[in-house]
């Protein structure tokens, strides 16, 4: 990605939703898979530290504490755990992710690109009840996940080619001030906006969207 093709922050990350309903045992669910992928201005040999080493996830997502290895077990912050299924370094960090009582795939891909930037592709499989899934739709996760990356970008000034600014901090504070809620809101947005491309009615997919919106400017919490 080259300085003639500048980006605002907000649109620095593409976004994917794919959708199917399921009903095992009769009981409605949904399956939802969620891909944000971006380019950051470091090799994956930089941005594997960061991911996989505690002490310097810490200094950007928060405590992570346990065994960052094939097999091994870790904490995360907001009550998530999980489990370390496949590490190829640089390049790819496959994990079920636990929270809130579910257990999910989580793969995060970092490909080189010729320009000596990385693509970063985060796919998160998600698998919620219907009721669930029509009270919060995609964005219940997918907000986690843009400031996590926000979070990621700002230590990391990934962005500094492709949007010609810093990128802010997603501290508690900046979320309940003006430009951390149009972020949240422009985010928001774009959830919804998948969602109706991937088949959700577009008056449902608004509901949530407002929803999701509304229970995180409640309680804002760090990346």
């Amino acid at each position: 990605m080259t300085a003639t093709e500048s980006l605002p922050a907000l649109d620095a990350v593409r976004r994917e939703l794919e959708i199917d309903e399921q009903a095992p045992g009769g009981h409605p669910q949904v399956r939802a898979v969620l891909t944000l992928t971006t380019n950051l201005d470091l090799a994956p040999a930089r941005l594997w530290p960061l991911l996989t080493r505690p002490e310097q996830l810490e200094a950007w997502y928060g405590p992570v504490r346990g065994e960052l290895h094939e097999g091994g077990r870790f904490t995360a912050p907001h009550g998530a755990s999980g489990t370390v299924l496949e590490v190829e370094e640089p390049h790819r960090l496959s994990l079920l992710w636990e929270q809130i009582g579910e257990e999910d795939p989580l793969q995060i891909r970092l490909d080189p690109e010729d320009d000596g930037t990385t693509l970063l592709r985060l796919r998160h499989t998600v698998l919620v009840p219907r009721e669930r899934f029509d009270r919060g739709g995609p964005g219940e996760v997918a907000l986690g996940w843009e400031l996590a990356l926000l979070a990621l970008v700002a230590h990391t000034d990934g962005w500094r080619h492709g949007c010609l600014a810093e990128a802010p901090v997603p501290t508690r504070e900046w979320m309940r001030g003006e430009e951390g809620r149009r972020y949240l809101r422009a985010w928001s947005v774009r959830w919804a906006a998948e969602a109706v491309a991937a088949g959700v009615d577009e008056g449902v997919a608004r509901r949530v969207e407002a929803e999701a919106l509304r229970s995180r400017l409640a309680s804002p919490q760090e990346a």
